[in-house]
């Protein structure tokens, strides 16, 4: 029995990452004892807000059997456009826009512009890889042609963005809060969650992923169902832009630029399947939190910054390799 429930526990696709985060904060924590403070928990959760919302979406594709490479640029494209939006019109007519308003068009924008990726992969058959990786590159190059490309900084920033960072929760004695991004973010990954494991369309997502020919037959409409999965990592992408670009209190058309890895990383770090057909927003949530915890203290140990993509790289293939362990183990229990 006891032997049972240990397999059960090391097949979880999840299990990778807790025994990583539980390794690596054991030696961060011995390298610098401020690694398990409240202070420096609450710093890494913030930072670790908004990439899970991003990973979120990306989540959403790589379970749809495909890898998009333009969330970032959705997300960028979405809150930089917002935030000139409100910015105009906060400075020429004294109009405040209120924080949901905001972050509703950032939503709907960056759905638009997931329904144009879902128009080449389902509509024309173009493979995930070339849609998203082109479309990152037509989204960059509309947003510096047609919308800006300078810095939009904190005195320009629509009032409730800024006002939105500078809010926290749960404080300690010390007044050390919690951001409010944060729950942001749980929240997010509460209705991710929902939607993928309790509603018809999520499940179909899964579906689609594991096997084309048998969702097909089953009577599911591909096309709609790429469609929702293309317009929600959208909206997804959009809604943790502006988020990012809040927490930062700078539209900075390149701030995001170059985290594609790291974000991926941590999706399949978490569990996701590359081939598409698994995945769990919980796996997520324990990657991000894993490849922050990396990022942010590789250094004590001794690893510079510019080989943190390296270590990434590494993670991503070893997590694929633990994957294909766990499947030739779960086939074999059949």
């Amino acid at each position: 029995m006891k032997d049972e429930r240990l397999k059960k526990l090391l097949l979880k696709k999840e299990f990778l990452s807790v025994v990583m985060i539980v390794l690596f904060s054991a030696v961060f924590g011995a390298v610098n004892p401020a690694f398990f403070t409240v202070v420096n928990l609450y710093d890494l959760l913030k930072v670790c807000s908004y990439p899970a919302i991003f990973a979120c979406g990306v989540m959403i594709v790589l379970i749809n059997g495909g890898v998009d490479f333009s969330f970032l640029w959705v997300g960028m494209f979405s809150a930089y456009s917002a935030s000139k939006l409100f910015s105009i019109l906060q400075a020429q007519h004294g109009f405040t826009a209120p924080l949901i308003l905001i972050y509703a068009v950032c939503v709907l924008i960056g759905a638009i512009l997931g329904s144009f990726n879902a128009t080449f992969v389902s509509g024309f058959k173009v493979p995930v890889f070339i849609t998203t990786l082109s479309s990152a590159n037509i989204f960059m190059g509309i947003m510096f042609q047609f919308i800006g490309s300078e810095y939009i900084f904190p005195e320009q920033m629509p009032a409730r963005m800024i006002a939105f960072s500078n809010t926290v929760f749960l404080k300690t004695a010390s007044g050390v809060g919690l951001h409010v991004s944060v729950a942001v973010a749980a929240a997010v990954m509460v209705l991710v969650h929902f939607i993928m494991k309790y509603t018809l369309m999520g499940r179909s997502v899964y579906a689609l992923g594991g096997d084309i020919a048998a969702t097909e037959r089953i009577g599911f409409n591909l096309n709609r169902v790429r469609l929702f999965v293309y317009m929600l990592a959208g909206g997804i992408g959009g809604l943790a832009g502006g988020i990012g670009v809040s927490n930062i209190q700078v539209a900075n058309p390149y701030d995001f630029q170059g985290r594609e890895m790291t974000i991926i990383a941590a999706v399949v770090i978490g569990g996701a399947r590359i081939t598409g057909g698994s995945g769990s927003v919980a796996g997520v949530a324990l990657g991000v939190l894993l490849t922050n915890i990396l990022s942010q203290n590789l250094v004590l140990i001794g690893v510079p910054p510019e080989y943190n993509k390296f270590v990434f790289g590494l993670l991503i293939i070893f997590a694929a390799a633990v994957q294909a362990v766990q499947e030739k183990f779960e086939r074999e229990r059949r």
